[in-house]
């Protein structure tokens, strides 16, 4: 599978079209941790993305759920475009771009966030990561028999306000969202169509359910859309089985356009 994918990438490149190469970070570019602040990149695949990214006709992006500034400080390529909060503010060229729509709904996030954070007590081990627009309950440090009734509770919370919310069910967390038509998939377009006007062949890959918006805007593009692991969503049209074999990948396509 590595073999096929790195020579369709190259073989595009060399024929003259633009590629965008765009990434989930946690469960994609690094393992899943206990934290996110315990996955590290490891240094030569942020390496091995640099040699892509300083390729001409070659766009390189990372999307994630994390925040951001955090995302930025964690991924540390300048020349990379970025989107954090699953695809609701962006960093494309070194410029900011957050809308108001997702600037409002902090308004409705911001008090939800503290309710169910408060609502955690009994609850050792599951926490919540406050983004600048949105949340996510993580609960995979919480006992096994403590897992459902944690989400009964966190559904029911956030039950009257589910026509302004978008909640993604993601392996061992839950995401909350403002319901304002920006996902990972908007984030992909805008970093392919900042690449150029020529033709571009795009790579998306993701491995958990914020992913599939992505994933399926790459199909529609004529990409390749890549899930990684076993959690990745079904749209997925190839795999890999961890973020090893995309190191892997990305190493050889790397040495096939050099």
């Amino acid at each position: 599978m590595i073999t096929l994918i790195s020579r369709k990438l190259a073989a595009a490149y060399h024929s003259g079209h633009r590629l965008a190469l765009v990434f989930d970070y946690d469960g994609t570019l690094t393992p899943l941790a206990d934290h996110p602040r315990l996955a590290h990149l490891d240094p030569a695949l942020r390496e091995v993305l640099a040699q892509l990214a300083a390729r001409p006709r070659v766009t390189v992006g990372v999307v994630s759920g994390r925040a951001l500034d955090n995302l930025i400080d964690t991924v540390k390529l300048d020349t990379l475009s970025y989107g954090g909060s699953t695809g609701l503010e962006l960093q494309i060229d070194g410029k900011r771009r957050v809308t108001n729509e997702a600037l409002e709904s902090c308004a409705l996030l911001d008090p939800l966030c503290a309710t169910v954070e408060g609502s955690l007590a009994d609850y050792p081990g599951a926490w919540v990561e406050k983004k600048p627009f949105g949340f996510t309950v993580h609960y995979r440090l919480l006992a096994v028999d403590r897992v459902e009734p944690l989400r009964t509770q966190t559904f029911s919370l956030l039950a009257s306000h589910t026509d302004r919310l978008r909640l993604l069910d993601n392996p061992l967390a839950i995401e909350v969202l403002p319901a304002i038509g920006r996902d990972k998939g908007t984030a992909l377009h805008s970093i392919v169509a900042h690449g150029g006007a020529e033709p571009a062949t795009v790579l998306y890959a993701g491995d958990a359910l914020n992913d599939e918006p992505a994933l399926t805007a790459t199909r529609a593009l004529g990409g390749i859309a890549l899930g990684i692991g076993l959690e990745a969503p079904a749209v997925a049209e190839y795999r890999l089985p961890d973020p090893m074999a995309l190191h892997g990948l990305l190493a050889t396509l790397a040495e096939e356009i050099a």
